[in-house]
This record gives structure tokens, C-alpha cells and sequence, in this order.
């Protein structure tokens, strides 16, 4: 088996694993108990890591860098359409993550596929 991936929060590394077992490809989640138990931990150990054997490995790669898709719970507003994605934290906000800095989001950015526009939706559902 080899690691593909790493991710702060255990939450995240199984959003990634459910992704990729949906595609049929066996995943094995390390270091999550200990990430768990102490999470100021997760830094020094490099997070919640997701292990695949070798013949997988570029597919799941693949699958993790394809944007995940909201379909059906976002509506574009230029053009009415469902496929849409949230953008992920930029580099800066990753950082601030990982040192466990708090980010008080508002609002986040939705991209359409359809017709390549962005537009701003509430990052909490209480937000309107």
C-alpha cells in the first residue's frame, strides 16, 4: 500500500476515501486514532494519511484531483444550471488551517461548469 494523500481532519480523509471506494478502489486510513485523540498532533504526523495499493495508485490520484461535484444542491444564478463545485481553500488558507489559526468564512466561491462563472454562496446555512 502506499500513501497518496494527507489531510488535516479525519472527517476530510474519509470524504476522500468515500470517493474513492465509490470508484471501487480499496483505501486504508492511517494514523486516525492518534490524529483523534490528539489532534494537536496532526501537524507533527502529517495528518490523516489515505493509503491504496500500487496497481491503484494513478487512478486514485486522478480521482482526488477532479473537483468534487455539488450537483443538484447549487444553482447558478447566470445561468440556472446545477453543476456546480465549491472552490477549496487557497494555499494561505490551507496554512492557516493546518496551524489551527480560525477562519471566520462568511462566504465561499462556487464555480459553474456550464457556463465558467463564479459566483459567492454562504459558507453556513444560518447565512442568507
Amino acid at each position: 500500500m502506499k500513501i497518496i494523500a494527507a489531510f488535516p481532519t479525519v472527517e476530510l480523509a474519509y470524504l476522500a476515501a468515500a470517493r474513492l471506494e465509490s470508484a471501487g478502489i480499496g483505501v486504508e486510513i492511517r494514523d486516525e486514532a492518534i490524529t483523534t485523540l490528539t489532534w494537536l498532533y496532526s501537524p507533527a504526523l502529517g495528518g490523516v494519511k489515505i493509503a491504496v495499493d500500487e496497481a491503484d495508485v494513478a487512478d486514485a490520484e486522478a480521482i482526488l484531483c477532479e473537483p468534487a461535484s455539488e450537483e443538484g444542491i447549487l444553482v447558478c444564478p447566470h445561468c440556472g444550471s446545477r453543476d456546480a463545485a465549491v472552490r477549496a481553500l487557497s494555499a494561505a488558507g490551507g496554512v492557516l488551517l493546518v496551524l489551527n489559526v480560525p477562519l471566520p468564512l462568511a462566504f465561499q466561491t462556487a464555480d459553474c461548469r456550464a457556463c465558467g462563472k463564479s459566483y459567492g454562496v454562504p459558507a453556513h446555512p444560518n447565512l442568507g
